[in-house]
């Protein structure tokens, strides 16, 4: 029976309150289009050019104040006051390295073969340089296997790329797919055979 009552008591409050929520709208409302006043397009009046750029000025401050927001606290690392020269200069070179971590990736579309017959197979590549007595190498790394080791030549080249470390496959001819590799020693090239 309490169940039932109040049951009854909610229902009358919610068709009470929803009498509240229907707003009464004049039929004529829908019925006439709407008409906008002489009077409001003789209010209209044209932009300045002063007018246009003292927006402008405003909007800039307000991007440089969010940008000053948004900027790092504190000096990199290269710009640490320390009185030696070469601890500053060494510092640098730190600093570099640090950034040397981040190795390039590449993805290989099709088989290449190596000049020692094997092959490379399609995937995604880390892609890293070494150095020993024989001379340059780019070796193709998944996660941490080996995957191949190809001699390479350090031709200087940085061939126009922004960041410091690089890696892209470039076709050629169909016939080979030329590597290049850059990071902070060393700009390498080599020209590897696809798989027919």
């Amino acid at each position: 029976m309490k169940k039932l009552l109040s049951l009854l008591l909610s229902a009358l409050l919610v068709l009470q309150f929803s009498g509240v929520c229907y707003a009464e709208i004049s039929d004529d409302f829908w019925d006439e289009p709407m008409k906008i006043d002489d009077a409001a397009k003789n209010q209209q009046k044209s932009v300045t050019n002063q007018e246009f750029e003292k927006v402008m000025q405003f909007f800039e401050k307000k991007k440089k104040k969010k940008e000053e927001k948004n900027k790092p606290k504190g000096n990199p690392l290269w710009q640490n006051n320390v009185e030696n020269e070469d601890a500053q200069s060494n510092d640098i070179s730190d600093a570099l390295k640090d950034i040397k971590d981040d190795y390039p990736t590449a993805m290989l579309p099709v088989t290449l073969i190596t000049p020692e017959q094997s092959e490379i197979p399609p995937g995604y590549y880390r892609i890293l340089s070494a150095k020993n007595d024989s001379g340059y190498f780019i070796n193709f790394y998944q996660g941490n296997q080996l995957i191949a080791k190809v001699k390479a030549i350090n031709s200087g080249n940085d061939h126009n790329q922004k960041s410091l470390n690089y890696a892209k496959l470039i076709p050629h001819d169909n016939t080979y797919m030329k590597v290049i590799y850059g990071d902070i020693d060393c700009n390498l090239e080599t020209k590897l055979l696809i798989k027919q």
